[in-house]
């Protein structure tokens, strides 16, 4: 057992490692990633719940696994499913950070990658549930014990060789591996095996000295038996590697092109190694932080005409002679921590590509430098524009000469000591007329140069201004007959929009001729907006984005924006919604806190209406009637945090597909109607979701023929589904029912028999009547869960279930002892079986499973793991058979 000391270092370890991956978890990579792959972030957050609830006990495990094997091995296997969630995140980020290097859109092998990981990272999900479902079996405690000391193991990259910590354990095992290997002649053959290997470093004099008494130095790999060949053979395999230290390994001359797929590099030092070269492929190692290269007498060359050093997160200077670099083309350090340049830059006149310029402070390169940078193309960032000199030969047009120049970023940082200055390093920035993207940020002047909304850059399609703060005014932007899209943020002097903003443009020739998206974002003292007077601005505006602005009070009220088809309004509380008139609109979302919200004034034809956080304490209902009337098109509605609804009309929406309806704290009623309705033919889609008032659908049934779906989430008053479902909803194929406590049965005449999925969850009552569900009334059923009830100890009874069922899913059933094999046996469809969460459940149905299942899985079930285990089990002879089978996320390979 290891001893107090090393458990206590691996524990802090482990401890300090989830907070790394608490930060991976919320970096811009990784949420980036999910967003636009589509990933299921859900999963995402509940990583994050489970490594919150494991991360508080963890004290208390180290003290305990000392004395408890139990515990011990609790804490292993947590490492493992940590490590795989490390190495997951790791796969994202850098599946991330590939298409921004490489280039290219997404393909076929992308989707595969999507679903590989949303696989793995469902199974680690499951592994920490199990995990955090046993720390209270194990009397682990949040807090239970106080540290020694609140000393932090160190998590940055820079790894000092002499000393790794915690790993004493680790060091044996690998010496007995290498006793063994030695032994037997078969040197590195042990290692190959070891995939799961993350670091490499050479063991230090001081620690061999030590060991000499039980391990002759002799039977240690000497470093002059690490070679080429073992760099070939070995390391491609290791593809988990995050440290790979080849320190004083004089015999490796070179490193082997395959070295590329060593993804989560972070570290790699090859000081005072034999190389002559660095490979191309280092270029791909994304995660890279740490590359040394001290002392390698024999490298002659870097990569000849391309350095990419892109997130290079922890990369703070580049070498002081890179001007000898005189071939270089493409220097790529997009995401580094420069904060300046070589000096001497200017003599890399060969460079096409140069993703950023960082001026230092009355140190490195100079604005003249990156003017003698003619061939530049594609795009550049200029960084800290602030330290720009007032010296004469400072002030040069020093962009001006890039015509292959496409993206321009030029970045300040701080409050400026001088606005006129700030204004004359502006002037002298102006880039070629072949500028196609231009961002600005933190600008500190009171108005911008000439040249930015000068009609001459007719090739600009997007702009972005951006923590301009002391402006009072915006450019003349309307100039510009290209452009195509604008975002305005963070004008925090800025009071009026007015018509300098549309430039002096014609009748002939109309403002924003071709700007198709417009943003305009947190600008606190913004109040009016003076529209163009009938010069028909925006004619082919598509989409206007207002946010953060909470003084403004009218938006283009007497304008028409032929053109639009999304309004989306955003934390303006002060804003009556006059819109301007836009004949094909087609979605609006109103957002944060309306005050005025005058539904009848929206613009009519549009599609989809999205009001979140309207606290508006008349207005909803008043209009409700209006809006139905005046928006006949509408086929989406969603309508979130919206307390005066007290009652939603559907059957004033004849043509509404879709309608979801979530917090709404007063929510009462569906259709509070006298009479039968009418058919409302167009409703596919209908999902409630906490509302805690909702008490009943409108009397005589809802008479939705096409409706698919229906979600009914926490509504705890609801006592009652749509009266005659079966006939009324006769296309219903998806229902889902959660926490209802207070609904005991189905509607007379049961469900509508094209049902194929059911699921009830947490429905107490309902789940007692269980018996007169009648399900086998249902031809079409294939899919069924329940879950989450403490009445239930034998399920399913007889004749419950339909025979066509083909997967049945039952989970969180707390009491539940038995699978009763007479509700069971008759299932000659079933497929699938997944039992989750049920702690009392004893074992297999004596009498065996349905012959047609192909596929278990059983997760954080104790007592019937027990009887599951291969081979030795007392059940394992009732499910052998079966091809896929699964315990708590490992695969039961069949014999």
């Amino acid at each position: 057992m290891a001893s107090a000391t090393a458990v206590a270092i691996g524990g802090s370890f482990l401890a300090a490692f989830l907070q790394v991956l608490f930060d991976r978890m919320a970096s811009r990579e990784v949420l980036g990633f999910f967003k636009e792959r589509k990933l299921n972030d859900r999963l995402l957050r509940k990583l994050k719940v489970l490594m919150i609830a494991v991360n508080g006990v963890l004290d208390d495990a180290e003290e305990k696994q000392i004395a408890k094997p139990a515990v011990e091995m609790w804490v292993n296997e947590l490492k493992d499913a940590v490590y795989e969630a490390d190495d997951l995140l790791d796969e994202i980020s850098y599946e991330a950070l590939r298409p921004e290097v490489e280039g290219g859109s997404q393909s076929s092998a992308d989707q595969r990658v999507k679903e590989e990981m949303e696989t793995k990272l469902g199974e680690i999900v499951d592994k920490l549930e199990y995990l955090v479902q046993q720390k209270n079996a194990l009397g682990l405690r949040e807090g239970a014990v106080e540290k020694a000391s609140s000393q932090r193991i160190p998590t940055t990259s820079l790894v000092d060789e002499s000393g790794v910590y915690g790993r004493d354990g680790d060091k044996e095992a690998i010496m007995k591996l290498v006793r063994s290997a030695n032994e037997n002649g078969k040197r590195l053959d042990g290692i190959y095996d070891a995939k799961l290997l993350r670091t490499f470093l050479p063991l230090s004099e001081a620690w061999l000295r030590n060991q000499i008494n039980v391990l002759p130095v002799s039977r240690v790999w000497p470093r002059n038996e690490i070679d080429n060949k073992v760099t070939h053979d070995l390391f491609p395999r290791l593809t988990r590697l995050r440290v790979l230290s080849l320190h004083n390994y004089s015999n490796v001359a070179e490193l082997p092109d395959s070295m590329g797929k060593l993804k989560h590099l972070r570290y790699l030092n090859l000081s005072a190694t034999s190389i002559k070269r660095l490979p191309e492929v280092v270029s791909t190692a994304y995660h890279l932080q740490t590359l040394i290269l001290e002392n390698c007498k024999e490298l002659v060359e870097l990569p000849d005409s391309t350095l990419i050093l892109r997130s290079c997160k922890d990369l703070i200077e580049l070498p002081d002679d890179m001007g000898r670099l005189i071939n270089l083309s493409h220097l790529d350090i997009e995401g580094t921590k420069l904060s300046k340049m070589p000096q001497h830059m200017g003599k890399l006149t060969k460079l096409q590509n140069l993703s950023d310029f960082f001026l230092g402070k009355d140190t490195g390169s100079s604005i003249q430098e990156l003017g003698k940078l003619k061939h530049l193309q594609g795009g550049l960032n200029i960084w800290n524009l602030q330290n720009v000199g007032t010296a004469p030969d400072a002030l040069q047009d020093n962009v001006k000469g890039m015509k292959h120049l496409k993206t321009l970023n030029l970045m300040w940082d701080g409050d400026p000591n001088d606005s006129g200055h700030v204004r004359h390093v502006l002037d002298k920035l102006e880039p070629d007329v072949n500028m196609e993207y231009l961002y600005i940020y933190g600008y500190g002047g009171t108005r911008f140069s000439d040249w930015v909304g000068d009609s001459s850059f007719s090739r600009i399609v997007s702009m972005e201004l951006s923590r301009c703060k002391y402006c009072t005014s915006l450019p003349p932007l309307g100039q510009l007959g290209s452009l195509k899209e604008l975002m305005v943020r963070g004008f925090e002097g800025l009071a009026i929009v007015g018509r300098e903003f549309y430039g002096s443009c014609t009748s002939v020739r109309k403002p924003f001729a071709s700007l198709e998206s417009l943003t305009l974002s947190m600008m606190p003292e913004w109040r009016e907006w003076i529209s163009d007077q009938g010069m028909q601005a925006f004619p082919c505006l598509q989409k206007l984005c207002i946010s953060g602005c909470p003084y403004l009070r009218k938006v283009l009220s007497n304008h028409r924006l032929p053109s639009l088809t999304t309004l989306e309004i955003e934390g303006c509380r002060q804003l009556v919604t006059s819109f301007p008139r836009c004949p094909i609109i087609d979605e609006i979302k109103l957002d944060d806190g309306f005050r005025h919200l005058l539904l009848r004034r929206l613009p009519s034809g549009m599609h989809s209406l999205e009001v979140d956080r309207c606290y508006s304490t008349n207005s909803i209902p008043k209009e409700m009637e209006q809006i139905g009337c005046f928006l006949t098109t509408l086929e989406e509605i969603e309508m979130e945090n919206c307390d005066s609804l007290k009652c939603f009309q559907l059957e004033l929406f004849p043509r509404l597909k879709i309608l979801r309806i979530s917090k709404c704290s007063n929510l009462e009623f569906i259709c509070e109607h006298e009479g039968p309705l009418e058919d409302l033919t167009s409703l596919h889609s209908l999902k409630i979701w906490e509302c805690p008032k909702l008490v009943s659908f409108p009397k005589g049934g809802l008479p939705a023929s096409c409706l698919t779906e229906l979600q009914l989430f926490d509504c705890a008053d609801l006592k009652s589904l749509p009266e005659h479902m079966n006939s009324l909803l006769p296309s219903l194929e998806d229902l889902r029912l959660f926490l209802l406590p207070k609904l005991e049965v189905f509607p007379e005449g049961g469900l509508p028999s094209k049902l194929k999925s059911l699921y009830i969850e947490d429905c107490s009552k309902l789940i007692a009547a269980r018996m007169q569900w009648s399900l086998q009334s249902l031809p079409s059923l294939s899919k069924f869960t329940v879950g989450v009830d403490e009445n239930v100890e034998s399920f399913p009874e007889e004749m419950l279930l339909p025979s066509t069922l083909a997967s049945l899913e039952i989970w969180s059933l707390k009491t539940l002892k038995s699978l009763n094999f007479s509700g069971l046996q008759h299932l000659t469809s079933l497929e699938q079986l997944t039992i989750t969460d049920c702690p009392n459940l004893q074992s297999m149905p004596g009498e065996g499973l349905p012959s047609s299942l192909s596929s278990i899985e059983i997760w954080r079930c104790p007592l019937l793991d027990q009887r599951c285990q291969q081979g030795r089990g007392e059940d394992w002879l009732k499910i052998t058979r079966i091809p896929n089978l699964h315990i708590n996320g490992y695969k039961i390979h069949q014999p």
